[in-house]
């Protein structure tokens, strides 16, 4: 505007200049869109691409462990599933916890009926999921009290079949549901495993059970790429369950579009290919390192999903590919180490400590528990040791300084004058991550004022 006064004020002195910053203005213009182009043919950018890319691999992920699940042997919808003590042999492992699992399948006319024992003294929920991992329930005495334990009735929302008495109705968006269901293990394996076993799914009928939807099944490492858009396919995988997130109907256009383009053409296949093979799986490998509240090498969006993830489907594809089946953090804070406060990988070639003051100890800023659990990349699995040492947490047997602090160390070796109470192993030269978890957090650490300490290299 004020280059607009001049030139009225002077006249076409000035006429020159405006020409040419207009002109400069335009050249940046250009170079803007030169990063983003709009690809010829699709009507999209190669961002509005790659955020399709990112929010339908969350239901792809979430497909591809249903196959998983679906492959163990015994392993049936509405069949409870229970976990052996300390079995590390999934994602990012909870290794406190007695675990239960199953998948829920109900149809118009019949619900499924799941019965949770009382459970007094020990930390324990039943978390349901939908099918893109979006947290509906987590039944227990906090969010349940009048119902804290008893039978539930599962049931497809909008339905209306006939519920046992006693029964509280709990409504799932579609006819598929995932539970997750813990009970703390809190030294008592005896207790944890016989209140493990009184979880009981009680079928009420015969459900129409869709099998599982044929994906190309792919790894962590080997990501789905253009394939994902093919249709039928990809239109059968996003009209099967609703989507909670607000603006999933224009995210939704956005994918058909680009499924609609790769049909007409190997070239339009060609070039989505590439840019999810260049642009989108950096992009996104990318923001698993750099999301949420960073501080001393940890990750955290405590803050930010304290109610779930609402419309922020990034977060829920990194969750759904580093840890699916996270909880609220208001259920569970998780901290993803992957940095040390230096900004540098995490390695196995070097030995790190985490330095806690004693009112920084994590059973202060927790009503339950919290345990630190080490993991490989990038399948984010527990790493093999001749320990068989996987995790620490609030009843591990530590060492205490005079003054109450805490120091544990990871490394490859237990580091001289280190006490192996307080060591977890690493593999050597390997990348490594942590996740340390506090469970049923206090608001301190909810709101960030409280974070655990920085992740420290020492010689």
């Amino acid at each position: 505007m004020n280059i607009r006064k001049i030139f009225l004020l002077l006249g076409a002195v000035f006429a020159l200049s405006i020409s040419c910053n207009q002109s400069n203005q335009n050249s940046n213009e250009d170079d803007k869109d030169t990063k983003n182009p709009v690809i010829k043919g699709l009507g999209l950018t190669e961002q509005e691409v790659i955020d399709s890319w990112v929010y339908t691999l969350a239901r792809y992920l979430v497909i591809r462990q249903e196959h998983i699940d679906m492959a163990e042997e015994g392993v049936d919808y509405n069949v409870i599933k229970y976990n052996e003590l300390g079995k590390a042999e999934f994602v990012n492992p909870n290794l406190d916890v007695a675990y239960l699992e199953a998948w829920f399948a109900v149809d118009e006319n019949t619900p499924v009926i799941l019965e949770i024992p009382k459970i007094e003294g020990r930390y324990y929920t039943a978390q349901i999921v939908d099918e893109w991992a979006e947290i509906l329930h987590n039944i227990n005495e906090r969010n349940f009290p009048d119902h804290p334990y008893g039978k539930y009735a599962i049931c497809l929302k909008g339905s209306n079949p006939e519920i046992p008495e006693g029964a509280l109705r709990i409504d799932i968006p579609s006819k598929k549901a995932k539970m997750l269901a813990r009970v703390e293990r809190q030294g008592d394996d005896e207790g944890a495993v016989a209140l493990q076993r009184a979880f009981k799914i009680i079928k009420a009928g015969e459900p129409k059970i869709e099998k599982a939807i044929e994906i190309p099944m792919f790894s962590n490492k080997d990501l789905i790429m253009v394939d994902m858009f093919k249709k039928p396919m990809v239109v059968q995988v996003l009209k099967s369950a609703p989507d909670a997130v607000g603006n999933s109907d224009e995210l939704q256009k956005k994918v058909f579009a680009i499924a609609d383009f790769v049909e007409k053409s190997d070239e339009n296949i060609n070039s989505i290919d590439e840019i999810i093979k260049i642009k989108a799986i950096p992009s996104f490998l990318n923001s698993i390192k750099n999301f949420g509240t960073k501080k001393g090498g940890w990750s955290t969006v405590a803050e930010e999903v304290m109610d779930g993830f609402k419309e922020n489907f990034l977060q829920r594809t990194i969750t759904n590919y580093a840890g699916i089946w996270a909880n609220t953090s208001r259920e569970a804070i998780y901290y993803l180490g992957l940095k040390d406060s230096n900004g540098d990988d995490l390695n196995g070639d070097n030995t790190y400590v985490l330095h806690f003051n004693k009112e920084d100890l994590p059973i202060e800023h927790v009503n339950a528990y919290w345990s630190l659990t080490m993991l490989s990349l990038p399948d984010y699995r527990v790493i093999p040791n001749k320990l068989n040492k996987y995790n620490l947490n609030n009843i591990s047997e530590f060492e205490y300084a005079d003054d109450g602090s805490l120091k544990l160390f990871l490394a490859a070796e237990l580091p001289q004058s280190v006490p192996e109470s307080n060591w977890l192993p690493v593999a050597k030269g390997k990348s490594f991550a942590m996740t340390l978890r506090l469970y049923v957090p206090k608001d301190d650490a909810l709101t960030y004022q409280y974070y655990v300490p920085a992740i420290q290299k020492i010689n």
